[in-house]
């Protein structure tokens, strides 16, 4: 007579089919904080049920694989649910610029003098701040790494096309090598110049979060500073807004004297 066979899993399906459902719900526990639990608890439930519907023994460890894919599946539909609005109000505060630090940051420098700087674009050409005056400038400091960065490049590149050079001088400031940059310049098609640098006088060595955009009038003046994503219509205003009116200075004025009507617009 031949010894009884221990079932075990390469001689039970039905015990395979367990032995999966309980992994796969113990992996849907743990990786519902990344939602894709839900797929592992969906697995996980299909086979314990195919276990139960074979109708044999060994049941606690397909409950236990059915009770866990079920709680992961739960779990992980309860944190997409929550992610969703964390989701719509970090697009929201990207789009409207409210993210990063006070827009107030730059704002003793609004009708002050822009201090010269020179740099060389990725081209070779090189541009001198005080050599463009006459024309508007604007400065975006900004990354290739950077979402609300790279979400506003369209922007500049329709500002570009639809207004002459010699009226408005678009410029792009990162800090990243030119290697990068000159590829992701190709891969966008930027229309306007690019430089890297990371050598410059304050205010713009004080740039701490990106994008971040000077606009500078016809008399060289700083006319606005704008902190984070803004929408294409916000940038034209800015960049063809008239020149700055008022008295100007050659250098910041403090913080605590600055008016409260005279802070950047929210």
């Amino acid at each position: 007579m031949n010894p009884p066979v221990t079932p075990t899993a390469s001689t039970s399906p039905r015990l395979g089919l367990a032995v999966a459902s309980l992994v796969l719900g113990i992996l849907a526990l743990l990786s519902s904080v990344i939602v894709i639990g839900a797929v592992f608890g969906l697995v996980g439930l299909i086979l314990g049920i195919a276990h139960f519907l074979r109708r044999q023994g060994r049941n606690g460890m397909a409950w236990t694989g059915v009770i866990l894919s079920v709680l992961g599946i739960v779990a992980s539909i309860a944190l997409a649910a929550a992610y969703v609005p964390l989701a719509k109000k970090l697009m929201e505060e990207l789009r409207s610029g409210d993210w990063g630090p006070d827009r107030t940051e730059f704002a003793e420098w609004q009708g002050v003098l822009a201090p010269d700087f020179s740099v060389t674009t990725l081209d070779g050409q090189r541009i001198q701040l005080s050599e463009l005056k006459g024309k508007r400038v604007v400065l975006d400091f900004w990354a290739t790494w950077c979402p609300p960065c790279v979400m506003e490049i369209p922007h500049f590149i329709k500002l570009r096309a639809e207004n002459p050079a010699d009226e408005l001088v678009l410029v792009g400031i990162s800090s990243e090598d030119e290697n990068t940059l000159k590829s992701f310049v190709k891969k966008k098609g930027i229309n306007y110049p690019i430089a890297s640098a990371d050598d410059l006088p304050a205010p713009y060595s004080d740039v701490t979060s990106i994008p971040t955009t000077f606009f500078i009038d016809r008399n060289g003046v700083i006319q606005n500073v704008l902190i984070g994503y803004h929408d294409f219509d916000a940038l034209k205003s800015q960049a063809l807004a008239e020149d700055f009116e008022g008295e100007v200075l050659t250098t910041p004025r403090p913080v605590e004297a600055i008016p409260a009507e005279d802070e950047p617009e929210r």
